[in-house]
Formats: C-alpha cells, sequence, structure tokens
C-alpha cells in the first residue's frame, strides 16, 4: 500500500495521458464515421430557428461547434494524438540527444569550451519560438505531396532548438561530478574518458534524463501553443471558406495549438472555440506535471534513504575507530572460536 501511495502521483499522470491518446485513436477508428454532423439550422422545442454555425456549449456539444460546422469536443479528442505524441517523441530525443552530447559535452577542454560555450548560451536567451519562427513561416504552405517530409522537418526544428541548452546544463553537471575523489582516483589509476563515461557518468545522468523528458515535453507544449498563436501549424494550413470572399487558415489537423491559432479570429464572436483545445492543454499539463511530482518523490526519497543509511551505520559502530574493523571480536571470542574450529580438524 505504501508502494503504491508513493507512485500515486506517476500512476494517475499517465492514466490520464494514455487514456487521452487511446480515446482519440478510438474515435478516429471507431466512432468518427457513426457520428452525423451538426445542423446547420438549430430549432427549439416549438420549432423556431435560434441559431446556426456555431452553436454555444450545450449538453448536446459540450465545448459547442464553430462556424464551419464542427463539434469542438470531437476535435479536441481527434487531436488529442497529435498533440500529445508530438510532445512525448519531441521531448524524449531532446533529452536522448542532448544527453549524449552532455557526456562528451563535459569533457571538453577550457579551449575548447571557449569556442562552442558563446554559442551554446545563445540559445538560452533567445526564446524559441523566435528562432522557429522564419523556418516554420516558409513550410506553412506546402502541398500534401510534402506534408511528412514537411512535418519531419518541423520536428527536427522542435527538437534541434533545445538541445544546445540541455547539452549545456547537463555538461556543467557533468563537469561539477567529474570533480569527484573517485573519479580523479579513476583518471590517476589508469581510466580512460570512455571508461569512466560509461561506468559513472551515464549512471549519475539516469534520473536526471527522466525528469528532464516529463519537463521538455511540457516546454514542448508550450512551445506548440505559441507557434498556434502566430498560426505556424504542425503539418501546414488549409483554407477554409466562411462566406463569400472571407477564408480563414485551418490546421489541416486538428493539432490543439492550431485549433487556438487558427481560431483567433473568431474570438470576438464565437469565444467559446477556444475554451476546448485550453481545457485539454490545462488537463494534459497537469498530468505530466503529476508525473514530475512523482519522479522528484522518488528521486529524493532515494537520496534521504542514503543520508538516513549513512547516520544508522555511524550510530551503530559510534565506539569504534576510524581505523577498526566492523566485525572485530575480542581475544577470548577469537579464542573460542579456534576452539571451535578445532573440532572439525582432521588429526
Amino acid at each position: 500500500m505504501i508502494k503504491i501511495k508513493k507512485y500515486l502521483p506517476i500512476i494517475i499522470g499517465c492514466f490520464i495521458i494514455f487514456g487521452l491518446i487511446a480515446f482519440s485513436f478510438i474515435y478516429t477508428y471507431f466512432i468518427k464515421d457513426t457520428l452525423k454532423p451538426p445542423p446547420s439550422l438549430l430549432y427549439n422545442e416549438k420549432g423556431k430557428l435560434i441559431g446556426t454555425y456555431g452553436y454555444p456549449p450545450s449538453l448536446k456539444y459540450i465545448f459547442g461547434v464553430d462556424r464551419f460546422g464542427r463539434d469542438v469536443f470531437w476535435m479536441v479528442i481527434d487531436g488529442a494524438k497529435y498533440t500529445i505524441s508530438i510532445a512525448i517523441v519531441v521531448g524524449f530525443l531532446r533529452v536522448l540527444i542532448g544527453g549524449i552530447l552532455s557526456s562528451f559535452y563535459g569533457f571538453m577542454s577550457t579551449t575548447m569550451l571557449r569556442i562552442i560555450d558563446p554559442v551554446v548560451n545563445a540559445f538560452r536567451f533567445i526564446p524559441a519560438v523566435i528562432i522557429l519562427f522564419p523556418f516554420y513561416l516558409k513550410l506553412n504552405d506546402v502541398p500534401d505531396a510534402a506534408k511528412e517530409r514537411t512535418i519531419a522537418i518541423q520536428l527536427i526544428l522542435l527538437i534541434i532548438v533545445s538541445v544546445p541548452v540541455i547539452m549545456n546544463a547537463l555538461g556543467e553537471e557533468v563537469r561539477a561530478f567529474l570533480k569527484n575523489d573517485f573519479i580523479i582516483s579513476s583518471k590517476i589509476i589508469g581510466a580512460r574518458n570512455g571508461w569512466i563515461r560509461r561506468k559513472h557518468v551515464i549512471p549519475f545522468l539516469q534520473n536526471r534524463l527522466l525528469l528532464l523528458f516529463v519537463q521538455q515535453t511540457i516546454q514542448t507544449l508550450f512551445l506548440l501553443t505559441q507557434l498556434g498563436v502566430f498560426r505556424l501549424f504542425i503539418g501546414g494550413i488549409k483554407i477554409l471558406s466562411l462566406d463569400i470572399g472571407v477564408d480563414r487558415q485551418m490546421s489541416k489537423a486538428n493539432e490543439w495549438s492550431a485549433m487556438i491559432g487558427a481560431n483567433y479570429f473568431e474570438l470576438s464572436i464565437d469565444p467559446w472555440v477556444i475554451v476546448g483545445p485550453s481545457i485539454a492543454f490545462i488537463v494534459t499539463i497537469f498530468a505530466f506535471n503529476l508525473i514530475k511530482l512523482g519522479i522528484e518523490r522518488i528521486i529524493n526519497n532515494q537520496a534521504s534513504d542514503k543520508k538516513k543509511y549513512k547516520v544508522d551505520s555511524e550510530n551503530k559502530f559510534s565506539d569504534l575507530n576510524d581505523f577498526d574493523f566492523v566485525n572485530k571480536k575480542t581475544n577470548e571470542e577469537f579464542k573460542g572460536q579456534i576452539k571451535e574450529d578445532s573440532k572439525y580438524v582432521l588429526t
């Protein structure tokens, strides 16, 4: 019961994340084709016309219907698999590449650091959305034939923009870790950098990489939201005609950040259109924060257990000197042990 309580935030967070992704796939392959589109005209019980696209939130349409006649709730469900999957993949690859590079970055000489550090530190002070803006603007309007290639390039850009910062942060930790006495002793007796990296540095980074993965996934969600505000969508855009001479740029997929950015002009008319994707973002980020909290608790508990074990050991053998053996026997105990053992000696 205590173990389950320890992992409860992680369990709840994972349940929410994988539940959203699973429901999204179920909708796409099993539910989508069975649903009827919302009616273009809405009548009350007396048969009086009360509205047309878009409808405000109601019991039948939880997040309302936009002016293109699309049920916002099912759009959010459909986009869950895209948004969350992108965030997880980008967060994982950021940490994987940044972790590998940091294990080499920490071993670099001072001369090399003087050359590389100014370039790496520039990524700390320039917002990622500013770096990505010109690239995404060029990739926003692409033909359907190049859709897969465009998405791949956009994801690579999302990964690259944060790798230098991760490499620098973890590299500094590695450099501080290499100053430990046991690392210096290993180098003195002939241990090479590859051996130290494999046996000491990688185990040292494991817990940090897991926590960093969740943090980078959350940051990716925030970055997608910022790009959506600028109407820069993953997978490009499509044009929907609202009226004669009135066109709107929409995402080719129901990705949440694109739903927010694409409906920017609709806020003054139908402000509820961004409520659905906004709630989805909040729930998802809350779930990832629960996972982050659970990982932090585990790391802190491991550190406190080690500290407690060290204190208990010191108290248990507080009467021993620095060079005494823990299992030291008195002369009487030693003689008794010899006498006992002599029974089994063959003569």
